[in-house]
């Protein structure tokens, strides 16, 4: 593979240089939805000509259903089963949880094929230029967090499969994974079909085998009256906390997609894509847990499946980390590109990873689960109050992207959105602070959330003041983007891909 390492940047604008960007990082090509995924994606954040433009909504829920194909879900579905909630309790959780947290994610997707940008540079329309390098960093948290989830998992499925020491096996799984998120968004795709189709016939013979077996004795609840209330609490906002994660990612992920699609099929397929996935790993995760309550919820995968089906599961969930992990390490890298970093693409994708492939050695073992759960705690807290205001943002001051102006002051520090939007990130950190009363974890527990019973309301406070708040003080820029404007004849700064 032949590269150009001064291959022109794609301007920020609708005259932009489309022919020289094909031209660069490519290995061989076809048109289409044929393209080819074996080719070193370089373009950064800056928006996708509508000239280079392609894919079916159908995309959608591919991209959003291979990466939860992993252990985690089935860790955060037996959470309430270890509570003592029960199987009706759990699931229930569960489906209202991941409804509410898909919604968001599709939301967001829609925006993707509009703009044609990923999900963070968007953000400088509510936060500012500068403004917006806060969502930005935490994102990156993010990013890097679920990363080393993703290896820890991996490592540790894969290493029991084989009988093989944990630590060679993070080296495995993180530098597998950093390879497929240097090639970039149709190598994800492209993985992301064939994990689908994979993981569906695979979940589908589990599915069927504990159907026949029936549920165990962890299957009913042993609470109940406010006690039962706050287990059905503690499980809703962990599923929540995990679904309403993928939002930032979204439209890293659509962003290639025709401008024209119709933004109701791409909710459609990428809510329904992740609620699936996300749902039904959760769901055997809460009826594994019924058959071993009190010990692992993996190890529930040898007491009801057969040992060739244990193996089939263990390698599939195991390799299935990887696509999860590349699909971190991309968005991680549209994270740092949006703080102008001026690195490539490709050597944050490589920075991430080594640093999460040593995090990942670091929470492995015994204490991965309570790290697990303490993590998907503490992202939920930014992450509802930031959807709140991006969704405000879009939807009504800007009238469904509509009244955007022209797409450049994106990419302009000193444009239409200024620096600071004060009234965005005053709206986001008011948001997280007036929640914290409501704040229930085994690191820290608000008043509110003591006299609930440990329940934690934090993340939908947050998400509504942040809303509200945002929502009553922002007002769009004079600037419309009407099609009578003249694109900006100056470029915006290059981000070095």
């Amino acid at each position: 593979m032949s590269t150009d390492d001064n291959c022109p940047l794609q301007a920020p604008h609708a005259f932009s240089r489309a022919p020289e960007m094909e031209r660069c990082g490519r290995m061989s090509q076809k048109s289409g939805d044929g393209q080819v995924a074996l080719a070193v994606e370089r373009h950064g954040i800056e928006q996708v000509d509508t000239s280079r433009r392609y894919g079916k909504a159908s995309s959608q829920f591919t991209a959003r259903f291979a990466p939860v194909i992993y252990l985690a879900g089935i860790f955060v579905g037996a959470t309430g089963g270890q509570a003592g909630l029960g199987l009706t309790g759990s699931i229930t959780a569960i489906i209202a949880a991941n409804l509410l947290g898909s919604i968001g994610t599709g939301l967001c997707a829609l925006m993707g094929p509009k703009l044609g940008m990923p999900q963070l540079p968007m953000g400088r329309a509510a936060f500012g230029y500068i403004g917006n390098y806060l969502p930005a960093v935490l994102s990156l948290l993010v990013y890097v967090g679920y990363y080393a989830v993703g290896t820890v998992l991996g490592a540790e499925s894969l290493a029991k499969l084989f009988g093989l020491p944990y630590t060679p096996m993070v080296v495995v799984v993180a530098g597998l994974s950093i390879l497929i998120g240097i090639f970039g968004y149709r190598m994800l795709h492209s993985f992301g079909k064939w994990i689908t189709r994979i993981s569906i016939v695979v979940l589908a013979a589990v599915s069927i085998v504990m159907i026949s077996r029936g549920v165990g004795p962890g299957a009913t609840s042993t609470l109940s009256g406010g006690e039962y209330a706050t287990a059905w609490l503690l499980q809703f906002t962990v599923v929540f906390g995990y679904t309403v994660s993928w939002a930032p990612y979204a439209s890293d992920y659509s962003r290639y997609l025709p401008e024209s699609m119709s933004s109701r099929s791409i909710f459609a397929w990428a809510a329904s894509g992740l609620f699936a996935a996300t749902t039904w790993m959760m769901i055997l995760g809460s009826v594994l847990i019924t058959v071993n309550p009190a010990g692992d919820v993996i190890d529930a995968f040898g007491i009801v499946l057969p040992d060739w089906l244990v193996f089939v599961v263990l390698l599939t969930l195991g390799l299935s980390a990887i696509p999860h992990n590349s699909v971190n390490l991309y968005s991680g890298a549209m994270a740092t590109l949006t703080c102008d970093f001026k690195v490539r693409q490709a050597v944050t994708v490589v920075a991430a990873g080594v640093i999460g492939g040593l995090i990942a050695l670091a929470i492995g073992g015994e204490k991965f689960e309570d790290s697990l759960k303490l993590f998907l705690h503490l992202m939920s807290y930014y992450i509802t109050p930031w959807l709140a205001v991006l969704l405000v943002n879009y939807f009504k001051v800007y009238r469904n992207g509509e009244r955007y102006p022209h797409i450049s002051a994106f990419y302009d520090r000193n444009g239409a959105f200024g620096r600071v939007n004060f009234a965005g990130i005053g709206a986001l950190v008011i948001g997280v602070v007036v929640s914290v009363p409501f704040i229930g974890t085994e690191v820290f527990s608000g008043p509110i959330a003591d006299v609930l019973g440990g329940a934690d309301l934090s993340y939908f406070v947050s998400g509504i003041v942040a809303g509200a708040i945002y929502s009553a003080f922002e007002k769009p820029v004079n600037e419309l983007l009407s099609g009578t404007e003249e694109p900006s004849k100056t470029q915006s700064p290059k981000e070095t891909s």
